[in-house]
């Protein structure tokens, strides 16, 4: 039986992983992407949540991965769709003609909607989820939460009579944060995204690199995996996101996470 479980990371682009992911000097010709997508089963486009990308852009993607056919992208939703004010629904229609390319090449694995820590459940934003979500009919959608908030049965009802993938997320244990769940919402399929446990860091305002600089230990990495293992057994496609990106963190664990989950499980 082949395995559900998917590794990616979330980006690609990061000065820091030179050396530590990627070669140092690179050859000429290298191309990081195709690296990554050499080494893992998709990616998550996180530029998109700061630019709508356009049609040459995400073409340039899919001609980048070509020899690898089954190299899947999950793409971040543009913030203006979770963390800014009211927003304009014809946005929509601009960010699904920008990836294109990738739907029409059977790689595009899902949308992701990430709302920000402020956005705590209320029925206001219970409104807003839904209305967002009805922008992009037919998309396969994984949201992600940071508040514990939205950890509720009419919630997760929700979810799955709309078959909205409900993203697991393991962050610092901090007031605000929920903790990790084992969820699987969606048809056929479960979302998990490992940001690293940097609580020191994690609300400093000391930037992105410092939030997310962290390694999960080993023991770390075998409790995420018994929360894996938990879901049920009939799931096709369990993806499993690293946020963890300073200096390859995310790539380490991945890859020690891969090795944890392929052995065979102990009654």
């Amino acid at each position: 039986m082949e395995s559900p479980y998917l590794y990616g990371p979330c980006g690609w682009s990061y000065p820091d992983w030179k050396g530590t992911v990627y070669p140092n000097p690179k050859p000429r010709g290298f191309s990081p992407l195709l690296f990554i997508a050499d080494r893992f089963d998709f990616v998550e486009v996180n530029t998109t949540f700061y630019r709508i990308p356009t049609p040459s852009l995400c073409q340039g993607w899919v001609e980048q991965t070509r020899p690898l056919k089954s190299f899947l992208f999950w793409v971040k939703l543009h913030k203006s769709f979770s963390h800014e004010g009211p927003f304009d629904p014809s946005q929509a229609g601009l960010f699904l003609e920008g990836i294109s390319p990738l739907a029409e090449s059977g790689r595009l694995a899902g949308l992701l909607l990430q709302f920000p820590y402020s956005f705590s459940w209320s029925r206001e934003n219970a409104l807003r989820l839904t209305r967002t979500a009805e922008l992009f009919p037919g998309q396969t959608l994984a949201v992600e939460f940071r508040h514990r908030s939205w950890e509720r049965p009419e919630v997760l009802d929700l979810f799955r009579s709309r078959e909205w993938i409900w993203t697991n997320v393991d962050l610092p244990d901090l007031s605000l944060n929920p903790p990790l769940t084992g969820y699987a919402t969606g048809k056929g399929a479960a979302y998990f995204r490992l940001h690293g446990r940097n609580a020191s860091s994690w609300f400093s305002g000391e930037g992105r690199d410092s939030r997310y600089d962290y390694d999960y230990s080993l023991r770390e990495l075998e409790e995420i995996a018994l929360k894996i293992r938990s879901l049920p057994r009939n799931l096709s496609k369990v993806f499993i996101a690293g946020n963890n990106h300073y200096r390859g963190g995310a790539v380490r664990n991945l890859e020690s996470l891969r090795r944890l989950l392929s052995r065979p499980e102990t009654l």
